[in-house]
């Protein structure tokens, strides 16, 4: 109990504030502008299918590929509605990794699109073996589809009346929203928010075993772990492994205020110009209401729950010497239909305590909240898609802890 206060005592609240912040900010800006995109599109974006079952599990895959739960929200609503066939649909829940998206685009821009593309090639062949071999029906054709998927009402009128000059009015949600990206562009732009100072949180944890190179926001960053084949792992101090942890910011970009401050300033123009009928419903009721504390807290609770861990000296050796049982937990937790338990396996990751494989398990078998429509409709479907899921997620976690990726 001692240890653990003093541990609470000496944490980097200052660094987890900053963390906090710095994602919080990145992902609310994100979504904000895709939500405004979707609703310019009129949904055309996100609804564009074929008759061809071929191109629909191609479309069930671009759906889940987009960050967020909007993408899987229309794939099954669609497969409700008898537009998408089984493969479609698991091939868009394969694809998602819901709101956890955001947050590695956030932090890990390159590994991100590359298990996306991972998660893209298992989604399209396990949603055309599900079609062609399995012969699985829709076992949520009979029923009608209830579940929130953002459509847009009348009001919305044409893409074209979405965002005009004449749209401005001082609606106080209007004015609240503005004074948070206001204040998002103040804190990057002081240096507050920013890799030069988030990134002191995660890479400043305690050394893990594994020897790998984790790239943050595109700048590379070589974690060097020791431990040798007979498992006689070295205890490295953190201030031996900060210095390991060299980070040359003083003559490079920062990518992550540049990233921010862009996508920022489009979002004002967003937000200034938008109707009150997309702040009101859209970005008040669905996003700052709805995800924005939700997301706030989970990152907050995450980095904060993982600091501690790890601040043990043999929690890492411990995870190094049980990584099957950790697989197991990562799938296990990739059964919860929500977002904000898997951030742990991403800072997890990034902190080099996990293998990309463990990570990429937990991606397969999770869907965020996207699943949550399917189980209120086809508890059957939603069944039969998570069984395939993890049987997929263990067989590729396995791989990958076997041949060591």
């Amino acid at each position: 109990m001692t240890k653990f206060l003093e541990i609470i005592a000496n944490l980097n609240w200052h660094g987890i504030l900053q963390e906090t912040l710095m994602i919080t900010s990145f992902v609310v800006i994100v979504m904000l502008l895709i939500e405004f995109l979707n609703v310019l599109s009129q949904g055309k974006l996100t609804k564009v299918i074929s008759k061809k079952p071929g191109m629909q599990i191609i479309t069930g895959t671009v759906l889940g590929l987009i960050p967020g739960c909007m993408g899987v929200f229309t794939a099954v609503s669609l497969y409700t509605h008898r537009l998408f066939t089984f493969g479609a649909m698991l091939a868009a829940m394969i694809a998602t990794v819901g709101d956890e998206a955001y947050f590695m685009l956030a932090l890990m821009p390159k590994t991100a699109i590359f298990m996306f593309a991972i998660l893209a090639v298992l989604a399209i062949v396990l949603g055309f073996v599900a079609d062609k071999y399995l012969k699985l029906k829709n076992y949520a054709a009979d029923k009608e589809f209830s579940f929130d998927i953002h459509d847009h009402d009348d009001c919305c009128d044409k893409p074209s009346s979405t965002f005009s000059f004449k749209n401005f009015s001082f609606l106080p949600k209007r004015m609240i929203i503005l004074a948070i990206i206001l204040v998002i562009l103040g804190l990057t732009f002081g240096g507050v928010i920013g890799h030069t100072h988030s990134d002191k949180l995660i890479f400043s944890l305690p050394a893990a075993n594994s020897v790998k190179k984790v790239e943050m926001s595109d700048l590379n960053i070589t974690h060097i772990h020791n431990h040798d084949c007979e498992h006689e792992h070295e205890h490295i101090s953190e201030t031996s492994h900060n210095e390991n942890l060299h980070h040359n910011h003083e003559h490079g970009i920062d990518w992550v205020r540049v990233t921010i401050l862009i996508s920022a300033f489009f979002a004002l123009i967003v937000v200034l110009f938008t109707k009150d009928h997309f702040i009101k419903k859209h970005l008040w009721q669905h996003l700052i209401k709805k995800h924005l504390p939700k997301i706030l807290i989970w990152i907050f609770v995450t980095l904060l729950a993982v600091n501690i861990l790890l601040q043990f000296a043999n929690f890492g050796n411990w995870i190094y010497d049980h990584l099957f049982i950790v697989l197991l937990i990562a799938i296990a937790v990739g059964i919860i239909p929500q977002s904000g338990p898997h951030l742990v396996f991403v800072v997890l990751f990034l902190q080099g305590t996990i293998p990309f494989s463990i990570l990429l398990a937990n991606s397969i078998v999770q869907n965020g909240h996207g699943s949550l429509p399917l189980l209120a409709e086809s508890k059957k479907s939603f069944v039969i898609m998570k069984t395939i899921s993890i049987t997929i997620g263990l067989i590729v976690g396995i791989s990958g802890l076997l041949f060591n990726f």
